[in-house]
């Protein structure tokens, strides 16, 4: 049997070691207790800078169950329902089209609120349309989350909705959809219902230069897993006002966590503070592509054994190591990686800093979750 020390040996001799990872962080949780935590290597490798317990990072992807959670706080209370079109809540996607045969056609379909937990909505990961250029030109690169996300609608869909899913802007626009039902910003909702009651007060949308100062520095790995530095930006956020539902948060492994302990709970926080009830939850790891795609194909950087549920992938069968039914989850383009899970209130909380990850560090993130569960002899 392993033991958690297993992990810091992982993390030292396999992951910063033979993978070259500057620096990577964990924090193991159970029922609200702490089980692990481990911090190595380097925020800044070039000048031999320590990597903190406190480092913040950019957690690209890993903003999308954030995302997901408060738009299922949404349909919990009857707000937002999964069956509402979008075009309820933002009538450009009235006109969304699609090419056929060289010709504009209207989709035949309406694109529903449940096709962008799904990503199934026919849109793709564009983010550089012209008319979001125009947009982004004509606003002096000051445009806010619901106009950049309305003018995906004048660009050309690549699917009908509900066709197939497609790794693609949807949390983005799930984003914009609840600050217009919640009528306030996507970060002050979030503040609200859980950076606050969560006491996750490293947790931002801002890149101010005080929050860029406690960012690790950021690395890029090319196809032959060699790691240099890079800029430390977020490619995905097109301006100082918008926040991205799909990769815009930037925040801590401890504050991070503190999400992802509530919703392994059941959604109750160790304070007792309910951010979902459990059959919200229950709903939103469900497998959801078999209802909602005619081509239901999904893969993940977590291996297989996995679908896709409301806006995280979830665990269907035993196959690609350990972890029960119902696991859930997502990972982030510089290799920030969540697991959690209700049948035994277990969550991992991972961060590192270094983009195009999967090329150096490969399937890192299970063999962690995997000892983890050794460990605990689950």
């Amino acid at each position: 049997m392993s033991s958690f020390k297993d992990i810091g040996k992982y993390m030292e001799e396999i992951v910063c070691g033979e993978h070259g990872v500057p620096g990577c962080d964990i924090l193991v949780k159970r029922s609200h207790e702490t089980l692990y935590r481990y911090t190595c290597g380097y925020s800044d490798r070039e000048n031999k800078i320590p990597l903190s317990p406190e480092q913040l990072y950019f957690m690209y992807s890993n903003t999308k169950p954030v995302t997901a959670t408060a738009g299922m706080r949404l349909v919990e209370e009857g707000i937002l329902k999964l069956d509402d079109p979008l075009m309820k809540y933002m009538p450009e996607f009235a006109d969304a089209y699609i090419m056929k045969d060289g010709e504009r056609t209207k989709i035949s379909r309406p694109i529903l609120i449940k096709h962008l937990f799904t990503m199934t909505a026919g849109y793709d990961y564009g983010l550089r349309s012209p008319a979001i250029n125009d947009l982004l030109k004509n606003s002096g690169e000051n445009a806010g989350t619901v106009e950049i996300n309305a003018a995906h609608a004048s660009r050309p869909m690549a699917a009908e909705p509900g066709e197939r899913f497609i790794y693609s802007v949807c949390h983005d626009i799930l984003a914009a959809v609840i600050e217009i039902a919640a009528g306030m910003r996507f970060s002050e909702y979030l503040k609200k219902i859980m950076f606050e009651p969560l006491g996750m007060e490293n947790s931002t949308f801002s890149g101010t230069p005080d929050v860029l100062a406690r960012v690790s520095e950021q690395y890029a790995s090319d196809k032959d897993g060699n790691i240099t530095r890079v800029e430390k930006v977020i490619s995905h956020v097109l301006t100082p006002n918008y926040e991205s539902g799909g990769a815009g948060l930037i925040s801590s492994v401890e504050d991070y966590s503190k999400f992802a302990d509530t919703m392994s709970c059941g959604g109750r926080s160790a304070e007792g503070y309910r951010l979902l009830k459990p059959e919200t939850i229950k709903l939103m790891t469900a497998e959801q592509l078999s209802k909602v795609a005619n081509d239901t194909g999904f893969s993940c950087a977590a291996g297989p054994g996995y679908s896709y549920g409301l806006g995280v992938r979830t665990r269907v069968t035993h196959e690609g190591g350990r972890s029960p039914l119902g696991e859930f989850g997502w990972d982030g383009a510089a290799g920030a990686y969540v697991m959690m899970e209700t049948t035994n209130a277990i969550s991992i909380t991972f961060g590192m800093h270094v983009l195009n990850w999967p090329s150096c560090i490969g399937s890192d993130h299970r063999v962690i979750r995997d000892i983890v569960y050794d460990t605990l002899g689950l």
